[in-house]
């Protein structure tokens, strides 16, 4: 699991780039217990760097094989815009909903765990932002999301999830994903601002496979100026998104996909694991807020969801929080 890191680590890092011209370092805490639930998405885990107002995506700015891709984009065509490259470690585990069941339930979901890297790049204005990103992970008991589960139960003093004998095998997973979205409408009301946001997204891999259309709805302060860390869909999965340093806003998010394929519901791709079977249309509604305290950033989410498998008895619900300092 150490070698995997360090070759993701290496793999986000333009030897031209120096230190001191990153612009922001956060860290991710998604959990169940926000919502005072467990099983299901339980965990995640997620340590994210960037850089904003990126002049261009090349050599200069972006590992070799990273330079090359962006080249061959529809983002160095599209004019005017300004540049952004973001970067995210983490790991997500999923636990079947009956944690204290040892033997394998066939109708519960399976045990999984995600050790990735994401590397996302945005062309954006004041009001439109694309964004296209990478996935590159691992899953299976190689991503150590037992060992990270059964520690935290013990400092906890919490029973550990009987089930980790029956997680899915390992596997290396990508993700290739592409994102529009709209600022289309905003209204000053006194002191503040309201605005809507449309959105649209697509991508494919053998982690997930998936189509997607959202609406955000924002209030709050220098709505512009943070037009970069909103979205039209829920914050989850490596769904990173970027802060500015100015104002605040409450949000709320809906939206409705369409997935072809997901590792965490399907099983393994290549051969034969636990799975139970994956529901393709699924909506989700997420909401919370985003304050600023001088150089830093709070982002705090909720997120509900639609069942993603036929039988699942309890609803995805979690709660994410993300801290980050601007440099």
């Amino acid at each position: 699991m150490r070698v995997f890191i360090t070759l993701l680590m290496i793999l986000s890092v333009p030897l031209s780039y120096a230190k001191n011209d990153l612009d922001h370092l956060g860290f991710t805490f998604e959990n169940d217990a926000f919502v005072r639930d467990d099983g299901l998405y339980s965990n995640g885990l997620l340590g994210s760097w960037g850089y904003n107002d990126v002049r261009r995506l090349d050599k200069q700015t972006l590992p070799a094989w990273l330079a090359y891709l962006a080249q061959a984009s529809y983002l160095t065509a599209l004019a005017d815009k300004h540049y952004a490259i973001s970067y995210s470690i983490g790991q997500l585990l999923q636990t079947a909903i009956d944690l204290s069941q040892d033997a394998l339930v066939e109708d519960d979901a399976p045990y999984a765990g995600l050790l990735a890297w994401k590397g996302q790049l945005s062309a954006y204005d004041e009001l439109q932002h694309d964004q296209l990103s990478l996935l590159l992970g691992l899953v299976g008991p190689a991503s150590g999301a037992e060992f990270v589960q059964n520690r935290v139960h013990e400092v906890i003093g919490s029973r550990a999830p009987q089930g980790w004998d029956h997680q899915i095998k390992n596997e290396f997973v990508s993700r290739l994903q592409g994102q529009r979205l709209w600022r289309f409408y905003d209204l000053q009301l006194e002191a503040n601002e309201f605005d809507l946001i449309g959105g649209i997204h697509g991508g494919f891999g053998n982690y997930r496979s998936d189509i997607g259309a959202g609406l955000g709805v924002r209030w709050g302060r220098d709505l512009v100026k943070n037009f970069l860390s909103a979205s039209a869909f829920p914050v989850r999965k490596f769904n990173h998104s970027q802060n500015s340093p100015h104002g605040w806003y409450f949000f709320v998010n809906v939206s409705a996909f369409y997935v072809a394929n997901d590792i965490f519901i399907d099983g393994n791709t290549f051969w034969d694991s636990h799975s139970v079977d994956l529901i393709h249309q699924q909506f989700s509604m997420s909401a919370g807020v985003m304050v600023n305290i001088h150089r830093w950033n709070i982002f705090y989410t909720l997120l509900h969801s639609t069942d993603q498998y036929h039988g699942q008895n309890e609803r995805t619900r979690f709660g994410s929080v993300t801290v980050t300092y601007n440099f």
